[in-house]
C-alpha cells in the first residue's frame, strides 16, 4: 500500500513539474482538453477576480506562449558570452519579481510560484481586478493588456501612446481573446468531480 501511495505522489510531482507547451495555441478548447488541470484555476479566477478565461489565456499566450520556464533572453557580453537578463520577468504570466511579491503580500499566497499555471492565472486575475480604478472595464481587452504591460501608472501617463509595436501587440491580444471567447461557446469548461479513495 505504501509503495502504491509513494508511486502516486511521484506521478503527481512529475506531472506538476512538466513543461509541456501546447502545440495548437490557437484553439483554447484543444488546450484545455490536453491540460484539464487548467480548467479549475481559470474558473476560480473568473469567480474570484472577474477575469474572463479568454482574456487570461490570451495574455498568457502573448507573454510566454504557455511556457512555464519563459524568461527574457540574456544579454550578450562581447556578442558571445551570456550576461544578465534585461528583466526579472518569469513564468506563464511574465510577472516581474517586484509585482509578484506585491501579489504575494496582498493575497497572502506566499508560496505562489511563477512557474505554476494555477498561481500565474490567479496573479493575472488579481492584477486585472485593479483595472476599474484606471477606468478600464473587464471587456476592454486591448486596454487591459496595455495596463498589464506598462503598469497602471504607465497606462495613466500614456506611456504606450508612442509605442506602435505595443499598440499592435495589444490589438493582437484583443483578437486572440475574442477568438478564444467564440471557441468557448462551443466547448465546455467543466471541472469533473472525482471521488478519490487511496484505501480502496
Amino acid at each position: 500500500m505504501i509503495r502504491v501511495i509513494l508511486s502516486s505522489i511521484l506521478l503527481i510531482l512529475l506531472t506538476t513539474c512538466s513543461n509541456e507547451i501546447p502545440l495548437n495555441q490557437d484553439d483554447i478548447c484543444k488546450m484545455l482538453d490536453d491540460n484539464p488541470s487548467w480548467k479549475k484555476p481559470l474558473l476560480d479566477t473568473e469567480k474570484k477576480w472577474g477575469a474572463k478565461p479568454s482574456t487570461v489565456m490570451a495574455i498568457i499566450k502573448q507573454e510566454s506562449s504557455f511556457d512555464s520556464r519563459a524568461a527574457p533572453d540574456r544579454e550578450k557580453i562581447l556578442w558571445v558570452f551570456p550576461g544578465k537578463r534585461p528583466s526579472s520577468a518569469r513564468g506563464y504570466s511574465q510577472a516581474v519579481k517586484s509585482t509578484w511579491e506585491e501579489y504575494q503580500n496582498e493575497t497572502g499566497n506566499n508560496w505562489a510560484r511563477r512557474a505554476s499555471f494555477k498561481n500565474s492565472v490567479d496573479f493575472i486575475g488579481w492584477y486585472l481586478s485593479k483595472a476599474k480604478s484606471s477606468g478600464i472595464q473587464n471587456y476592454e481587452v486591448e486596454k487591459l493588456y496595455l495596463a498589464y504591460h506598462e503598469g497602471y501608472g504607465g497606462y495613466k501617463r500614456g506611456t504606450f501612446k508612442e509605442k506602435d509595436w505595443l499598440l499592435s501587440v495589444a490589438k493582437k491580444v484583443k483578437l486572440n481573446a475574442a477568438k478564444y471567447e467564440r471557441q468557448l461557446k462551443n466547448c465546455e469548461i467543466v471541472v469533473k468531480k472525482r471521488n478519490w479513495n487511496i484505501f480502496d
